[in-house]
């Protein structure tokens, strides 16, 4: 990338990436900072994607910030700033699920791109996460043993459906963390932002994710989740844009059992609240067991 002036920049230390705000030549911008290898894959996706139905030809403004440029001497990826505010945050759905319509139309222009990376996220590679969130968990001696045994459970129930399925299920570009906080709001629509995880997965692991965050954040509440309340407005979206249904149901039951699990491991509040971590976690049980393999 060429070496280009800039102003006013400041440094916003993010979770998982420092990312810094710029003006170069008049344009705001954001910097990105990655290992040199992750960083030149992730741009050069995103290029693809720019070039995609996602991009800078999709009907009504891009669904995505524009991709600037990667410097492979410093790992930083630039991008186009995006104007506009979270569709939602840890905690808070907002508006997530009365523009659910809007994201299928953006979660099927993404899944319709024909862009491939290297990054597979099979039912295998799932199902291994899942064991190796429960060893995590039984590593730590400051786990709950009701927290143990229902994620071992929940472990099982995920192996039972999955370890000797034969299926090879159609394989697409997906966010890999498809949630509110994950897309913008703005006058023209809506942005996905976040390209770190990007793999190629079935079509109902996003959806999965998706419906599994906004069951969480809502409160977790009850038996295991509604996929059809959850994900109606979502789906309908989906297939008014793709011109397909995009869900398995046994597959997006498993993958949202998969997604909740991995929610109940990795959220920090639920690692203080073991009722409701029991819930969401009994909640992925119930649903990985509807579908054992046959």
């Amino acid at each position: 990338m060429a070496r280009e002036s800039s102003t006013g920049s400041t440094l916003a230390v993010l979770p998982r990436r420092p990312v810094r705000f710029e003006r170069r030549h008049g344009s705001a911008v954001v910097v990105k900072s990655y290992l040199v290898a992750e960083g030149a894959a992730i741009f050069a996706a995103m290029t693809d994607l720019w070039a995609s139905p996602l991009g800078r030809a999709r009907r009504g403004g891009p669904g995505m910030p524009e991709p600037l440029g990667f410097d492979a001497r410093t790992g930083a990826l630039t991008t186009a700033w995006v104007p506009g505010t979270p569709l939602g945050d840890r905690g808070r759905t907002a508006a997530a699920h009365s523009r659910s319509v809007e994201v299928g139309n953006l979660l099927a222009h993404l899944h319709g791109s024909g862009v491939v990376v290297d990054q597979v996220r099979d039912r295998p590679s799932l199902a291994r996460s899942v064991r190796r969130g429960a060893a995590d968990l039984a590593a730590d001696p400051s786990t709950p043993g009701a927290v143990l045994e229902a994620f071992a459970e929940a472990s099982l129930a995920v192996d039972r459906a999955w370890l000797h399925d034969q299926a090879t299920p159609r394989q697409v570009l997906g966010h890999g963390a498809l949630a509110p906080h994950s897309l913008l709001v703005n006058a023209r629509g809506l942005v996905i932002l976040d390209f770190d995880r990007l793999e190629m997965a079935e079509i109902e692991r996003d959806l999965a994710h998706w419906a599994a965050w906004l069951w969480v954040t809502d409160g977790a509440r009850g038996a295991a989740p509604n996929t059809v309340a959850l994900l109606g407005d979502l789906v309908s979206g989906y297939a008014a844009t793709s011109r397909r249904v995009p869900a398995d149901r046994a597959a997006l039951e498993v993958h949202l059992a998969v997604a909740l699990i991995h929610v109940a491991h990795s959220w920090t509040s639920l690692r203080h609240d073991p009722l409701t971590r029991l819930r969401v976690v009994n909640a992925a049980t119930a649903l990985a067991q509807r579908h054992p393999a046959g």
